[in-house]
């Protein structure tokens, strides 16, 4: 746990920066996937939009089912990806605004904290 005082930051502006990192960085841990897995699902998505393909139909063959119900799950699962991404941003952004209009580095420690439970 942090503990602030009248040292933590030589100013507010150094506070401000501080926090502002700080929900970048916690953002981008939330929406971090592999980027190796990543590239498999561009691959299976660009397969589903085509409305099929090689992968898909692998996967449905080695899961016992069919290969529309593999294509569906693949378009539902990029919407709520996207969904939860856009979440994330619009957290970060709020969260940003209000580090920005904060009185003091407490109140900015606050701030982040509760975003950090917010994701």
């Amino acid at each position: 746990m942090t503990t602030l005082n009248a040292h933590t930051f030589a100013s507010r502006t150094d506070a401000e920066t501080h926090y502002l990192a700080l929900i970048d960085s916690a953002a981008a841990a939330a929406r971090h996937i592999d980027p190796a897995q990543a590239e498999v699902y561009r691959e299976k998505l660009a397969e589903a939009k085509a409305g099929g393909g090689p992968r898909l139909i692998a996967e449905a063959a080695a899961l016992g089912i069919d290969a529309e119900t593999v294509l569906n799950g693949v378009l539902k699962n990029h919407e709520q990806r996207q969904q939860h991404i856009h979440r994330i941003e619009l957290a970060r952004i709020t969260a940003k605004a209000a580090v920005r209009n904060a009185a003091n580095a407490a109140a900015m420690h606050r701030i982040y904290r509760e975003y950090q439970e917010a994701l």
